[in-house]
């Protein structure tokens, strides 16, 4: 296992991440990114439907990058659109153990770098009990102009903390969209919700509440 001994700096994803997702969220966030296609290109849901899965995970990583190409949109509206036609709080609740494990992480700086927008994050925060406090800073489209997998958020969190690069450990679900570009720059990674090995990850675990013990055990 990689040593992660030298980390003081901890970058959560959100969604997928904190809470596991579940098909009928996924389902709502699909539908929502539709929507948006719809209000702007004018096409029927099929054709919509069409267009997007000729290049999601093909010319893009990010949905919201799909939605902001085939809408004539900036990344940032489309992700200012899209979380307008879903909520996500309907399926949270608070988490103790969530909870506990970050208050056991406390001694480390915390960013929370997202694709959605901050005002819906901030609610989702409250209903998994949460606080934003804890986090240093939370990165957003809305900040840096561009969603994950782009380098520009990634870079953003090393410039203001001006730790050395290797002392960052990028925490998410997807191994696209939060490990590649975070490996790219030279941080450390780990995959959360699998046991999946994968050049990405430098660990990979089978749940987040996992990631104290695999902190504490370096």
């Amino acid at each position: 296992m990689t040593k992660l001994f030298s980390i003081k700096v901890i970058i959560w994803d959100f969604d997928g991440t904190f809470y596991k997702l579940i098909p009928a969220l996924k389902n709502d966030v699909r539908e929502a990114e539709y929507r948006v296609i719809v209000d702007h290109a004018g096409w029927s849901k099929e054709k919509v439907v069409e267009k997007f899965n000729e290049i999601y995970k093909k010319q893009f990583k990010s949905a919201t990058q799909v939605v902001a190409k085939l809408s004539h949109l900036s990344v940032v509206q489309s992700a200012i659109e899209m979380e307008a036609y879903y909520d996500r709080t309907k399926y949270l609740k608070r988490d103790e153990r969530l909870i506990q494990m970050l208050m056991n992480l406390s001694s480390y700086t915390h960013f929370l770098f997202v694709n959605g927008i901050k005002k819906k994050i901030i609610p989702a925060l409250h209903a998994l009990g949460v606080p934003e406090e804890l986090f240093a800073e939370i990165v957003t489209a809305e900040l840096v102009g561009d969603t994950k997998p782009s380098l520009k958020g990634f870079q953003y969190i090393l410039d203001k903390t001006q730790q050395p690069v290797e002392t960052h450990l990028m925490i998410g679900d997807r191994i696209d969209v939060d490990l590649i570009p975070a490996k790219k720059l030279g941080m450390k990674t780990c995959l959360v919700w699998s046991t999946e090995k994968h050049p990405a990850a430098d660990v990979s675990i089978p749940t987040v509440y996992d990631v104290f013990e695999v902190l504490a055990s370096m």
